[in-house]
């Protein structure tokens, strides 16, 4: 999966240190990304927009959606940019994947399940895409903390924290390897 994520940040011209622009991945594999304010011009009922841009704004985040052969990914714009980027490449990770949609499905009480290996799956190589390993390692070398990797690859601290954990342990480990 790694190697998924840095052949598609070189097609798009990125090293491994340059920001991960998603929506330019989803333009480059023909996938339009439509927001719920989008929508509405589109034909998206008032109190469906409200539901999920206002009263319910982090009950639903993005989705990819099969038409036909095509792929359309609508995303909560209620949602700072930062989580939409990294919303935005999870699903990335899942077409990128081949992920079948028939593991969708809904459950008794009406929520969506998913099959859980495949949402590791892009959520790891949504993280690739957006700081990938050796960028974190670098950083965690460097001393970064973790606004300064989120501004570097326009991330949440959040997001940075999650991705540099890792990395931060092996920097770690080298730093007291190297004292002894």
């Amino acid at each position: 999966m790694r190697e998924v994520a840095a052949e598609e940040r070189s097609e798009l011209g990125l090293d491994v240190h340059d920001a991960f622009d998603p929506y330019a991945l989803a333009d480059a594999h023909g996938i339009p990304v439509y927001s719920l304010t989008d929508l509405l011009e589109r034909g998206l009922g008032a109190e469906a927009h409200e539901h999920f841009h206002a009263s319910s704004t982090q009950s639903w985040s993005a989705a990819l959606i099969p038409l036909g052969s095509a792929r359309v990914i609508v995303e909560n714009d209620a949602h700072v940019s930062v989580r939409r980027r990294s919303n935005i490449a999870h699903e990335l990770g899942h077409h990128l994947l081949e992920h079948s949609f028939d593991n969708v499905i809904l459950g008794d009480d009406h929520k969506r399940q998913f099959d859980a290996t495949q949402e590791r799956q892009a959520h790891f190589i949504s993280g690739e895409l957006l700081i990938p390993d050796q960028a974190a390692r670098r950083a965690a070398f460097a001393d970064w903390d973790n606004l300064r990797v989120a501004e570097a690859f326009n991330v949440s601290p959040q997001f940075a924290q999650m991705r540099m954990a890792g990395a931060r342990v092996i920097a770690k480990r080298s730093a007291t390897k190297r004292r002894y």
